[in-house]
């Protein structure tokens, strides 16, 4: 009995021991693994080709994505309000005819390299990257400032209608009034840096300096201890660039990512329905639609509004998006995506309703039945495109309209978009700017036929409500009027509006603080790696810097 006693108070004290050295050893791990979030690099699965993260020259989304660390514009987007907010400037007002706007900005900044922000830099950063960038959507935007086109043209070297008051202030002379030019500014084409630097990428004023890139498979930022806004949370940014987005999901699965930017579509459902993402999956409407245009001034569409609404009407935009998108998408029934400043729910739009179709297409004179109505589609050829273009083309022939389907490579479509020789093509309108003008002014006003407005759309009091927009410097009198605008454009039908994009994203468990806006934007200064609690089992968010 003795000894039996003896031996049990020996085997307890050793399992004392024991839970005690581990206990000891489980926390000297937790806080070398809680040390180490200080300073190891955050990883960030990306499954694109990056080909710059220069403003000027940046045009995917990932591009803007990396390059958003490193640079800022003067004024930055708050998706949850739908308000322009201070970055760079401090303030900033119109003139009361919405010619001219001058801009003050904050002071004692400065560049990664210790120069400092003056209101100088701010013109030569512009005037470099309006003369480098080759895309027309960014030229554009400048093209309302006086002298940018004289610029554009070779005859002088500046924008003459940038102009610099002193150091902190800049005037803003346009040719046409333009009060949508403020939600412009947040455009990457619009972010500041030292335009002087010779090696690039030029230094920024961002919470992340660039250090290297190896080989375009990883690309490093350190932080910027000088941030104007704060001390940045992460010491290190991994950007880990993918050709394969399996095994960038593979690897988030794994724990090698701390963020994965893109979820395959195949695999999108089971990720939905998986209660170990619940907490870890982030979606949201993005301002990015998917539509088909109609060449209003080519047959059968030209001075046929009732067979451009049937067409929208013989749609059923939810099936597709469930049966092709993996769900990928939300239906669009109005031309400005949901999420969008002035944006309205309950305007009237285009749902599905194939009977109305039909009553439309009787209406414009057409006899449906064996003899089918035949309209053309032409798209970029791709797997995903072709998928969505035949079940369009399915729904369409329930309602009596037969489709002749013209697949084209991506360069030659392009081209033909822009000489307007489509009668009808699928069209993605990524926002260039956060504002309802970008997707009414640039694709709607007749200004933009063969530029960015492919339907050839011309309506003289659309025109004049988008022309009086800009004019209005009351933000919620501008809205409205944009909103009578669109109106009249989804009741002339010049486009069949399918989808809205959606953003799909993975975090990890430990990541707290980031969060997508409907640009598919980051502030990558709040991220940060959430530390466990060295005196209980629950982790905790680390404390948060104060904003300067």
């Amino acid at each position: 009995m003795f000894n039996s006693t003896k031996k049990l108070l020996f085997i307890g004290t050793l399992l004392l021991l024991i839970a005690v050295l581990a206990f000891f050893i489980h926390k000297h791990k937790l806080a070398i693994y809680t040390a180490n979030l200080d300073t190891r690099p955050f990883n960030a699965g990306i499954c694109s080709p990056v080909n710059s993260v220069e403003p000027a020259t940046v045009i995917e989304h990932q591009e803007r994505l990396i390059a958003s660390t490193i640079y800022e514009g003067l004024l930055c987007y708050d998706a949850k309000s739908g308000e322009l907010q201070p970055r760079l400037a401090r303030k900033w007002k119109y003139s009361s005819d919405g010619k001219t706007l001058i801009i003050h900005l904050k002071e004692n900044i400065k560049f990664h390299n210790g120069k400092k922000l003056t209101a100088g830099a701010v013109k030569s950063a512009w005037e470099k990257s309006f003369s480098e960038s080759t895309e027309w959507s960014n030229i554009s935007m400048f093209l309302s400032i006086v002298g940018s086109n004289a610029m554009l043209d070779g005859y002088k070297q500046e924008i003459s209608g940038i102009q610099v008051v002193n150091d902190a202030t800049l005037k803003i002379v346009f040719d046409q009034p333009n009060t949508a030019f403020t939600y412009m500014l947040t455009s990457p084409v619009f972010w500041v840096y030292d335009s002087s630097a010779e090696n690039g990428p030029a230094p920024g004023t961002g919470p992340y300096l660039f250090k290297e890139n190896q080989e375009n498979e990883d690309i490093i930022l350190v932080r910027n201890d000088k941030y104007h806004r704060g001390m940045p949370r992460l010491a290190v940014i991994n950007f880990k660039i993918y050709d394969d987005e399996l095994k960038a999901l593979d690897d988030y699965k794994s724990g090698k990512l701390d963020y994965l930017d893109s979820i395959p579509f195949n695999q999108l459902k089971e990720i939905k329905k998986n209660p170990q993402y619940k907490e870890l999956y982030l979606s949201r409407p993005l301002l990015n639609t998917y539509s088909l245009v109609f060449h209003v001034n080519k047959q059968p569409f030209a001075d046929d509004y009732l067979l451009r609404r049937a067409l929208n009407y013989a749609i059923d935009r939810k099936a597709i998006n469930d049966t092709i998108l993996g769900g990928a998408y939300i239906p669009a029934r109005v031309a400005a995506p949901s999420g969008i400043a002035g944006y309205k729910s309950n305007m009237k739009g285009y749902d599905y309703d194939p009977e109305k179709a039909r009553q439309l297409l009787e209406d414009a004179g057409y006899i449906t039945g064996d003899q089918l109505i035949s309209v053309p589609i032409s798209y970029d050829n791709d797997d995903g495109h072709q998928a969505v273009m035949e079940m369009v083309a399915q729904q369409l022939n329930q309602v009596g309209i037969a489709v002749e389907f013209s697949p084209m490579d991506w360069d030659y479509y392009k081209k033909q978009l822009g000489k307007m020789q489509i009668t009808c093509g699928r069209v993605s309108w990524l926002a260039d700017y956060p504002d309802p003008d970008n997707f009414l002014y640039s694709m709607f006003h007749s200004s933009k036929i063969g530029v960015s407005n492919f339907s050839a759309y011309h309506n003289p009091q659309v025109d004049k409500l988008l022309d009086s927009s800009r004019k209005q410097v009351n933000p919620q009198k501008r809205l409205e009027i944009l909103h009578q605008a669109e109106e009249i454009i989804v009741d002339d039908a010049p486009c069949l509006w399918l989808f809205q994009k959606c953003a799909h994203k993975l975090i990890g468990e430990n990541v707290s603080s980031l969060s997508v806006d409907n640009m598919e934007m980051i502030d990558w200064y709040q991220v940060e790696l959430r530390k466990p609690d060295l005196d209980g089992d629950q982790d905790k968010p680390v404390e948060k810097q104060k904003k300067v």
